[in-house]
């Protein structure tokens, strides 16, 4: 499930061009689900798929280049696609497999731990309804580059450990306060800006799947899942990885 569209677009020296590289557009992501392409556009909020047409096109952009020249006058006007001198291709969606799970409330969280929790979930909720999906996923890319966070960080040794695991344990128990239901973006970007707040690195992950059409977000530090499952995530192609 997890083929990631990955290959440079390039045309062909036979049409009489120069050769140049096609990747997406900035704000659009993509992954393969069943068969089928799907794309989250950031600016938009919104999933979408291709029509047969169209998809069997950009499918054999993907999968067979050089750029067949009349698929790429078909898919340019859409959109989708931009030339760019950047030779690896369209943006990898690649989050590292999950092997690991926080789970458990510490003895020592307590109610106000929660109710903190619950507070930042229902500001990135506000945030996410004012200000939309790409600008909160720029303001957590822009806290995480500023705190020198880059690169997720393995979870290792007692100090980071501990911090999983009340961060995970104060936001189980904000769950006793607000509900989780439709809740798992802002509740996922919650985490995420906790975590940077004690200097470590998560990966926001946003996954899809097709029958039915489902979106999920959940956060991961290096291949641990912070206070989610792998049998839900399992449930996902990523999308986008931030």
């Amino acid at each position: 499930m997890r083929d990631f569209v990955a290959h440079p677009f390039r045309l062909s020296p036979d049409l009489g061009k120069i050769a140049m590289a096609y990747v997406l557009r900035g704000g659009l992501s993509c992954c393969a689900v069943e068969d089928r392409f799907v794309f989250l556009d950031l600016q938009s909020d919104r999933y979408f798929c291709l029509s047969s047409a169209i998809e069997s096109e950009f499918r054999k952009l993907v999968e067979a280049p050089p750029v067949d020249g009349v698929a790429l006058e078909r898919l340019l006007p859409r959109s989708l696609l931009i030339s760019h001198d950047w030779q690896h291709g369209i943006w990898q969606c690649d989050a590292p497999a999950a092997t690991g799970e926080t789970h458990g409330e510490p003895e020592n969280i307590t109610a106000l731990d929660g109710l903190t929790a619950a507070a930042l979930i229902l500001r990135c909720r506000a945030h996410l309804k004012v200000r939309g999906l790409a600008k909160a996923i720029q303001h957590l890319i822009d806290r995480k580059a500023a705190t020198g966070n880059d690169a997720p960080m393995s979870p290792a040794g007692p100090d980071v450990d501990g911090t999983l695991a009340r961060v995970t344990g104060s936001f189980q128990m904000a769950s006793r306060f607000i509900g989780t239901h439709k809740l798992c973006l802002p509740w996922s970007l919650a985490i995420a800006h906790r975590l940077i707040s004690h200097r470590i690195s998560p990966l926001l992950v946003l996954g899809v799947r097709l029958t039915p059409f489902a979106a999920h977000a959940w956060v991961q530090v290096d291949s641990t899942l912070i206070g989610e499952r792998r049998e839900r995530t399992d449930m996902f192609t990523p999308i986008l990885v931030v």
